[in-house]
């Protein structure tokens, strides 16, 4: 009996041996996800992101602060992405008082307004730019102490057109307004300027003035034009002040075209003169003519000398 006993233990110690001891199969790793293009870090206009490295979903373009005249300082997010393999493009964006989400503001309300309908749909959701540095700009347009903001609208071959919001203290909204080229904004003259090429081959640079008005609207003031059309010396341009007349009434930026010859007049006039005298030397001068009331015309108010000094 002993030895049955014996051999039973023996031969249930064998098989405790035989079969392995239980063990937690190891979990197959999850899937994972392709992973997503990085957005890329803000960087400094001189480390501009290139475009082929923007992704190319929707994504933090540019995170720029706006202050406003009562002290608060909103955040303003541009969104969008690479929309081809030179450009990126915004499709909105977001104003943020503190962690507060107070608007969206989508592109396309300004690229509507300044290219009416006719081009394929795709067009109307994003702007153009070469990177995303430079997608949003942040400026006091009309000088109320309150930081408006402009996007990149497309790339040409001129001053780039930005679209401009201004911020509406009353509404505590931001307003779309105009389409404008190289704005610029000057505090100590309270004056924006605007700045474009035009002529045959671009031989005048035309800059728009712009003062608000009485009721804080920003209006035409002046256009200055420097020309290198024509002129009497080819070493140096022309320059002319046009001003509208009065019953062309109010203008506004981004409004219909502006047709110097029918809607301003002159106002100022530097005329580069070279003149070869009988004996050889040549004189170089400056004719300047203003605008006379009384008889509706430009009147040669003096004659100045050109030299290194003045460069007038």
């Amino acid at each position: 009996m002993r030895r049955m006993l014996l051999l039973t233990l023996f031969l249930l110690l064998l098989s405790a041996c035989a079969v392995p001891a239980e063990t937690e199969e190891p979990s197959a790793p999850p899937l994972q996800e392709a992973p997503e293009e990085p957005a890329p870090a803000e960087a400094s206009p001189e480390e501009e992101v290139p475009v082929e490295e923007v992704p190319s979903e929707d994504h933090v373009l540019l995170t720029l602060d706006a202050p406003l005249a009562d002290g608060r300082t909103l955040r303003l997010e541009a969104v969008g992405k690479r929309v081809d393999e030179y450009s990126a493009g915004v499709r909105e964006v977001r104003v943020y008082d503190g962690d507060a989400l107070i608007q969206t503001i989508l592109s396309r309300e300004a690229i509507q307004a300044e290219w009416d309908e006719g081009m394929p749909e795709a067009f109307y959701h994003y702007t153009e730019c070469w990177s995303p540095e430079e997608s949003m700009e942040v400026l006091d347009l009309n000088f109320d102490g309150s930081a408006d903001f402009g996007l990149f609208g497309w790339i040409c071959n001129n001053t780039i057109p930005y679209y401009y919001w201004i911020w509406d203290a009353e509404t505590e909204q931001y307003q779309y307004a105009f389409t404008l080229q190289g704005a610029e904004a000057h505090p100590e003259t309270k004056e924006l300027t605007a700045g474009y090429k035009d002529g045959p081959a671009g031989s005048r640079y035309v800059t728009e003035v712009y003062k608000p008005g009485e009721t804080g609207d920003l209006l035409l003031d002046r256009v200055e034009v420097e020309t290198w059309e024509s002129t009497g010396d080819s070493g140096r341009p022309g320059f002319e002040i046009w001003v509208p007349y009065e019953e062309a009434g109010p203008i506004r930026p981004g409004g219909p075209g502006l047709n110097l010859e029918e809607d301003f007049h002159y106002f100022h006039v530097e005329d580069p003169v070279t003149e070869v005298r009988e004996d050889g030397t040549v004189f170089r001068y400056t004719e300047i003519l203003d605008w006379n009331q009384e008889y509706g015309e430009l009147v040669l108010t003096s004659r100045e000398e050109y030299t290194d000094e003045n460069r007038q």
